[in-house]
Order: structure tokens, then sequence, then C-alpha cells
């Protein structure tokens, strides 16, 4: 990924994502869309200059970003929820999601969830990415991994524009990590 992207967020919370994202010096947040009055205050504390959406089934026409970032509601995906996946009428945002990447377009697609997503809707999260015209990449990274002293596992995945892809340059992965990626997160 280059620097200097701008940076659009969908289900934005207090904006840990964006956040990451900024502080790696990838780029600049332009929009996000969160609903909760309370995230909502503290991103526009930390974010006056981005315009906030409150609602990711009307925002539309939003302003062309780089990248689209977001973590969809996982309760459809999660242990503790009815395990309904995708039916689940919060996780099935993802498709208002996946509308919003299609109408903007970015370069790249930044996407955090449950682990079990794997388990429950990854094909279906896969299809939608593929047939909006991304190539992705996925793995499930434990908060261990970065040191901190408990597991936390989250499931990411990152995504590229496939007619911005030239198969000799993306280095995002090789085929070899990527399998080792996918082999740790069925364990």
């Amino acid at each position: 990924m280059t620097k200097n992207l701008k940076i659009g967020s969908l289900f934005s919370g207090i904006g840990g994502l964006e956040l990451g994202l900024e502080m790696a010096g990838a780029g600049e947040t332009v929009w996000q869309v969160e609903q909760e009055p309370f995230c909502q205050a503290v991103l526009q504390k930390h974010w006056p200059k981005a315009e906030l959406h409150d609602d990711v089934t009307t925002a539309d026409n939003l302003p062309y970003v780089d990248l689209i970032c977001g973590g969809f509601p996982c309760q459809g995906l999660s242990v503790a929820g009815k395990k309904k996946g995708l039916d689940d009428e919060r996780s099935n945002l993802f498709y208002d999601l996946m509308r919003i990447v299609r109408s903007v377009g970015p370069k790249y697609i930044i996407l955090e969830n449950s682990p079990h997503l794997v388990n429950r809707a990854l094909e279906p999260v896969l299809s939608e990415i593929r047939e909006a015209g991304y190539d992705a990449t996925w793995a499930i990274v434990s908060a261990a991994d970065a040191g901190l002293p408990h597991l936390r596992k989250r499931w990411f995945l990152i995504a590229w524009r496939r007619d911005l892809a030239d198969p000799d340059r993306v280095a995002i992965w090789d085929h070899k990590q990527r399998q080792e990626a996918r082999r740790l997160s069925l364990q």
C-alpha cells in the first residue's frame, strides 16, 4: 500500500482502524460512518474535519477514498450470538458495506471481524469481494501476536482492486505466507 491515501471508515466505532492506519502513515481519514452517539462524539473530537455520517444503510454518494476500512457487526458470526452468519440482521450490514465499496471504488479494503467468520460466512464474504472486482487475502491475528498478554483473536482481510494489481508486484503476502495464515486460522 502507498502512503497519503484518503481513508473512509464504515462501522467506525471510536476510530481504531483509521487511527492505526494514520499512525502507520498510510494517509488521512476523509469520512466515517457510525451510528452510536458516544462513538460519534469521540470521532468528532479526533477527526473534526472528517465528514461524519450516522447510518450505513442510507450513506450514499460518499466522496472517493483510496481505502475503505471497517469492522462490520459480528453478532451473527461470533460464538456469543445465535450463529446466523450473514442472515443475522446486524451482520447482514456487510452487504451495505459492499454497496458502498462498489459505489466509491477504493483501491483497497481492510476489514476486521470475529475469527468465527471463517466458519460462518467466509465464502459469501470472499464471493462478494471477488464479484466487486477485488482480490484479497486474510488471516486471523491474535493480540498476543502484537505482544499483548491475551489472545483476542480477530479476522482481518486486505483486498485490492483487481485492475490495479500487477501479479509480479503485489507484495502483501506471497502464496506460502497466505497458505500459512489460512492454516493457522483454522486451528
